[in-house]
């Protein structure tokens, strides 16, 4: 058997799940990812900080380097401490007695000094000059600061500064609280944009999946009404047909005498009639169910126009033993389409006496309710169940199982209900239902009510 085109099929929904998979993997690995970069972006910017103070510190080590050269080349040189100037960047010099000599940078009485022992009986102290030493404390960056090595402890930021040595022993070149909160400010920014567009794209994620999920469910629903509309189909073309024929084949063949061929004649013709009705009903729904038939409406007696259609139905009723009233407000005049409307009409009393059972009762009212043309279709059948309301005006679809129903019928009355009446501008719903029966009620706008002249 060749599957339906359009028909939802397993490998459909293996290859939907499987896009939901992929991208919901690919999601979590750009989370991951992002995530990751985002890290090691902040670890480049910490690297960054603690490079520029390690390369200030280098730069102070190295000063001091060379100071200490060019004051052992002085000495080397003949220059006696006291007596010639202090070389560079010294501002003064002298020799010492203290037999506790050693070459080493101190700080006595707020004053940096250096002092070493060029030779076993000689001890020179020198006092560097206060603007080579403010040089050395000036920071290479607004990122980075020479500050005291006791002011560093209470500082909030996480990141170790860089110990000095030399003519800043007690000292440390550190970032700035500034720098470090700007780097964290980044990275929290760059957190709360990858959150953000995470989300998004988890909540789309989601969205496609119920959609998909939808979809799914709508498409086996649709497909479920299908199957019962063929069922439907099929039993209704193959019950009259075949007892057509066993009639006709009866007659033919001299079976009966001429009352019987007359019944039998009769039956065959109330069968072609059922078969009439069956395929009125299709090009019905060919021609509204779309609901882009563009309708011709004119302004016509309405409650003439739904006498008719009941009138032209009471005659089946009757033959059912059933029994149809009506309670006609006269001169309701409302623009409808004069073909389309009557349907309406036929449809819901062929639902009515259809679902009603044996020796059903069947009300008709139209009335004229605040400008509205109200039109309720009412039997006192067992009712319809309350999960099945929202469904009843879908096209195909019938309660339970196509098989097991006793009761013939497309799906399409009440879907060509709806659509007629959608169509008008108007609406149909189910006013009442219960153990006592139902009423489906049918409002359109745009109704007039005229007396007529006597």
């Amino acid at each position: 058997m060749r599957r339906r085109p359009g028909q939802l099929t397993i490998r459909h929904i293996i290859g939907a799940a499987a896009v939901v998979l992929v991208v919901n993997a690919q999601l979590t690995w750009w989370i991951i990812f992002i995530l990751g970069q985002n890290r090691d972006r902040l670890e480049l910017e910490r690297g960054r900080l603690v490079a520029m103070c390690e390369r200030h510190a280098a730069q102070v080590a190295r000063a001091e380097a060379e100071a200490r050269a060019d004051l052992e080349a002085a000495l080397a040189g003949g220059r006696v401490p006291g007596v010639a100037p202090a070389p560079e960047p010294f501002s003064a010099w002298r020799t010492l007695t203290t037999p506790d000599c050693a070459d080493r940078w101190s700080t006595a009485g707020g004053s940096v000094r250096l002092t070493v022992a060029p030779a076993p009986d000689l001890c020179v102290e020198s006092v560097p000059r206060d603007d080579w030493l403010a040089s050395l404390r000036q920071a290479p960056s607004v990122d980075v600061e020479v500050v005291p090595a006791t002011g560093v402890a209470a500082r909030s930021t996480s990141l170790s500064g860089v110990e000095l040595s030399g003519p800043l022993q007690g000292w440390e070149v550190h970032p700035t609280e500034a720098a470090w909160e700007l780097v964290l400010r980044d990275y929290r920014r760059r957190i709360v944009m990858m959150v953000s567009e995470g989300s998004f794209f988890a909540l789309l994620l989601f969205l496609l999946m119920a959609l998909l999920w939808r979809t799914i469910r709508r498409e086996v629903e649709l497909e479920r009404q299908h199957r019962n509309f063929l069922s439907a189909i099929t039993h209704e073309l193959k019950s009259p047909l075949a007892a057509m024929r066993l009639s006709l084949e009866t007659v033919r063949r001299g079976r009966a005498d001429a009352a019987a061929a007359e019944r039998f004649l009769d039956n065959a013709l109330k069968d072609s009639e059922r078969l009439q009705d069956l395929v009125q009903k299709v090009l019905e729904v060919t021609r509204y169910g779309r609901g882009d038939r563009s309708l011709t409406p004119e302004r016509v007696c309405l409650s003439d126009l739904v006498t008719d259609a009941v009138e032209a139905f009471r005659g089946r009723a009757l033959a059912e033993g059933a029994t149809l009233d009506a309670d006609v407000e006269p001169g309701v005049w409302l623009a409808v389409d004069t073909e389309a409307f009557p349907i309406v009409v036929s449809n819901l009393l062929e639902n009515a006496f259809k679902y009603a059972g044996a020796r059903a009762h069947v009300a008709v009212r139209l009335s004229a309710v605040n400008g509205d043309a109200v039109l309720d279709v009412a039997d006192d059948g067992p009712g319809i169940p309350e999960r099945e309301i929202p469904l009843i005006f879908n096209r195909f679809y019938r309660g339970g199982e196509e098989m097991t129903r006793t009761t013939r019928g497309t799906g399409l009355g009440l879907y060509l209900v709806r659509q007629i009446a959608t169509a008008h501008g108007g609406q149909v719903d189910v006013a009442r239902t219960g153990p006592d029966g139902t009423t489906f009620r049918v409002r359109i706008p745009g109704a007039e009510v005229w007396e007529e002249s006597a």
